[in-house]
C-alpha cells in the first residue's frame, strides 16, 4: 500500500481500529457542520459532469446517476453531491456514526431532500450497505481512517458501475507534516488520543499561546477559525488512524485494486504551475509540459510542500479511461461539438460596469442589447487562473458562450462564422476547455 500509517495509529487489530475510530465520530460527530446551513455553489470534487469529462473528454450530465457518499458522517457531502449533481436519481450515505446519522437525518429533511437518504455502514463490510451499483462513489476524508484502506477502497470499486467515477480526499502527507509534529510533540507531554475535554483544552492552550513568530502561530492563525470547534482538534490532533499518502503513492494505491487514476480535481490553485512559476522562466514551463500528469503533481508537490493538505482526485476501473487527450488543435477544434458547462450556467457569473449578475439571468431574463459596456468580466470558481475572474467581452460572452448555452455547436460552424478572428477563437476555446467553462460533446 502506498501510504504508511502514521505513529499516531494506536492499534494493530482491525476491529480495534474500527471501534476506535466509531468511538471518535460518535462522541464528536464530523464535520461540525449546522444542519440548517445550505450548500452554496457546488463541489467540483463530487460533480458527475466535471470527473466523467476528465475521464472522457466527452460532457456527461448526472441526469438518473446514483450516487454513494461512503462515509457522509453529518451529511453535508450527501448535501454537496445532491447540489453538485442536478437531475440525479438518488444519493445514499453510510456512515458507522449513528450520532453523525442522525444529524444527517435533520439535514436532508431540513433542505427537503427527499432523493436522498443516510443509513449505517461499514466500509470494511459491504454486507451493511445499500444493495446495487452506483455511476459515483465519493469518500471525502475517510478511506485513510479505517483499518484497512485497500480493503476498504476494494468494497467501493465492488458496487462501482462499469463506467462509474470515484471521488476521494485523502490527506496529503508533506502538507500535514506540520500537524503530524504538532502531534507528536502532543505525545512526548503525554496528550494522547482519545480526546477529552481537558485535551482538548490544552491543545486550543497550545495554539493561542503560540510566540508570534513562530510556525505554530502561523498555522494556528491560518485554522483559527477551524480550531475553534472541538471536532476539528480532535479529528486533527487525537484521531485514532490517520494514513496520509504522496500524491506520487496514489496511482499505485488505486491500482492494487483495479482502479486508475484520472486526475486531481480543480480546486482553488492547489495543483497549478503556473501561478506558482511565473512565465518569465520559460525554460521551467518547457520541461513541466514534456512530464506525465502525476509527474507535473509531483513538481508542484515538491515546489509547495506545505501546501496541499488534501488529496483531491477522481479514478475509474481501469482501462475506462481515454488514453489521452488529443491536442486541441484547429482540426480538433473543428471536427468536435462544444457546449457550455452545465454547471457554469447554474454557478457562473459576469460583471459589466458595476454590475455583477448570474450568468443565468443573461438566459432570457436580461436583454443583451441592454449591456452598454464592451467589458464583461467572468467569474468562474475553478477556473485555473488566480483569482478566478476571466477577463473578457461583451463579443466572447454574448456572441460565444451565451449561443453555447442554448444547443452544442460545431467548431466548424463556429469558426466559418469568426473567419476574421480564427486564431483568436481558436486560443480562446482552448483556454476554455482547460477551466472546463466549455465541453466538448458526442
Amino acid at each position: 500500500m502506498g501510504g504508511t500509517v502514521c505513529k499516531e495509529a494506536l492499534f494493530v487489530n482491525e476491529a480495534d481500529i474500527t471501534l476506535a475510530v466509531q468511538a471518535q465520530y460518535e462522541t464528536f460527530p464530523y464535520p461540525p457542520v449546522p444542519y440548517d446551513q445550505p450548500f452554496e455553489g457546488f463541489s467540483s470534487l463530487g460533480s458527475y459532469t466535471l470527473a466523467q469529462y476528465a475521464r472522457t473528454r466527452t460532457l456527461k450530465e448526472p441526469t438518473g446517476a446514483k450516487f454513494l457518499v461512503a462515509g457522509c458522517g453529518t451529511g453535508w457531502e450527501v448535501h454537496g453531491i445532491a447540489a453538485s449533481n442536478p437531475g440525479y436519481a438518488s444519493v445514499v450515505g453510510i456512515d458507522i456514526s449513528r450520532p453523525s446519522l442522525e444529524i444527517a437525518n435533520q439535514r436532508l429533511k431540513h433542505h427537503g431532500l427527499s432523493r436522498c437518504s443516510v443509513q449505517y455502514g461499514d466500509l470494511l463490510d459491504p454486507s451493511t450497505w445499500p444493495e446495487g451499483s452506483f455511476d459515483m462513489i465519493s469518500s471525502y476524508g475517510v478511506i485513510h481512517h479505517t483499518a484497512d484502506p485497500v480493503k476498504a477502497l476494494g468494497n467501493l470499486v465492488s458496487r462501482l458501475a462499469p463506467d462509474g467515477v470515484i471521488a476521494l480526499m485523502l490527506y496529503n502527507r508533506s502538507g500535514r507534516w506540520h500537524i503530524y509534529r504538532i502531534r507528536k510533540a502532543l505525545e512526548l507531554l503525554g496528550i494522547t488520543p482519545p480526546a477529552t475535554p481537558e485535551k482538548i483544552a490544552f491543545v486550543r492552550q497550545l495554539l493561542n499561546g503560540a510566540n508570534p513568530n513562530s510556525l505554530l502561530a502561523k498555522h494556528a492563525s491560518a485554522n483559527k477559525e477551524y480550531y475553534l470547534q472541538d471536532e476539528n482538534i480532535v479529528d486533527n490532533f487525537f484521531h485514532a488512524n490517520d494514513i496520509p499518502f504522496d500524491i506520487g503513492e496514489i496511482p499505485g494505491f488505486v491500482a492494487q485494486v483495479g482502479l486508475e487514476f484520472i486526475d486531481v480535481a480543480p480546486h482553488r490553485d492547489d495543483w497549478n504551475a503556473k501561478p506558482l512559476v511565473a512565465s518569465t522562466h520559460p525554460e521551467f514551463h518547457q520541461r513541466y509540459e514534456t512530464l506525465s500528469r502525476i509527474e507535473q503533481l509531483q513538481v508542484v508537490e515538491c515546489l509547495e510542500p506545505l501546501y496541499h493538505t488534501q488529496n483531491l482526485f477522481w479514478c475509474c476501473h481501469q482501462g475506462k479511461k481515454i488514453a489521452h487527450w488529443d491536442p486541441f488543435t484547429a482540426e480538433f477544434f473543428k471536427s468536435s461539438s462544444w457546449q457550455l458547462n452545465p454547471l457554469f450556467i447554474q454557478h457562473g457569473s459576469v460583471r459589466y460596469l458595476d454590475q455583477k449578475i448570474p450568468f443565468s439571468d443573461l438566459l432570457g431574463k436580461l436583454d443583451p442589447n441592454q449591456i452598454p459596456t464592451q467589458k464583461m468580466d467572468i467569474f468562474w470558481q475553478i477556473a485555473q487562473i488566480p483569482g478566478k475572474v476571466i477577463t473578457s467581452s461583451r463579443y466572447q460572452v454574448l456572441d460565444l458562450l451565451l449561443p453555447l448555452a442554448q444547443q452544442a455547436r460545431s467548431g466548424a460552424e463556429i469558426l466559418a462564422e469568426q473567419e476574421e478572428r480564427g486564431d483568436h477563437v481558436l486560443n480562446l476555446f482552448r483556454q476554455w476547455e482547460a477551466d472546463r467553462l466549455v465541453l466538448r460533446v458526442e
